[in-house]
């Protein structure tokens, strides 16, 4: 009986030591090779948990948060590509999509802590790029989620048709931007689908012509502005 618990206790403390030599070793180059665990420098907590080849991470890593918990999972493909899942200190996913030569590239979809989505947006080269959207929180009864606002982008900036809707679903607001510049005709909406505002803009600024509604008269009253500033203005008796 004693001979067993020795042989036991011998085998624990032997592969013990084993398991923990086999880890963060480095080859005659003095790379990282093979399963390492990382640690921070301030608390000595567990920083992140993977496998190199040739000092090149590889494969499923795992990294944490100094607190603990996990803050990303990222697959490593290749020297260039991989995959990330990032997460808040509740086990919620924040953001989850692609890198290449550590750049944002394609969809990545974002998510609020509560884990709604909260975006879907399209990146190349590590800027925004093509479609974007924003959503509104998840409906909790019916479970749906409705967009809240679509717009596209070129080389990161704002440039094309731009579109915000009422949680219905209802059309709220539209125009265009140039360059991340509203420029040209925007108009916006009552949730009855009846104007609530509509002018034009240049290089960002109110410019030309804007009609409001006017509450008291249940008509459409005439601001006049020039680069931002109003130059002119009246109440407009008829329909706009």
């Amino acid at each position: 009986m004693k001979r067993t618990l020795f042989f036991i206790f011998f085998n624990c403390i032997f592969f013990g030591l084993f398991a923990q030599n086999s880890i963060n070793q480095l080859n005659a180059k003095g790379e990282k090779t093979g399963p390492w665990v990382g640690f921070y420098n301030t608390s000595n907590n567990k920083r992140y948990r993977g496998s190199f080849l040739k000092d090149k991470p590889i494969g499923q890593f795992t990294y944490y948060a100094e607190k603990g918990h996990v803050s990303a999972e990222v697959n490593f493909i290749n020297d260039s590509i991989s995959s990330s899942v990032m997460y808040y200190d509740n086990g919620y996913v924040m953001a989850k999509g692609k890198f290449i030569n550590k750049k944002k590239v394609g969809k990545w979809s974002t998510y609020r802590k509560s884990g709604d989505l909260l975006n879907i947006f399209n990146y190349k080269n590590g800027v925004l790029e093509g479609s974007q959207y924003m959503y509104y929180p998840e409906n909790k009864e019916t479970k749906q989620v409705k967009l809240f606002e679509e717009y596209y982008c070129l080389n990161g900036l704002k440039h094309g048709v731009w579109k915000q809707y009422f949680e219905l679903g209802r059309l709220k607001a539209k125009g265009q931007y140039s360059n991340g510049k509203k420029e040209g005709k925007f108009e916006y909406y009552f949730m009855n689908g009846n104007i609530d505002k509509k002018g034009n803009f240049s290089n960002n600024k109110k410019n030309g012509l804007w009609f409001f509604y006017n509450l008291d008269t249940e008509n459409m009253d005439e601001l006049i502005y020039k680069m931002g500033d109003i130059v002119k203005s009246k109440s407009k008796k008829g329909g706009g």
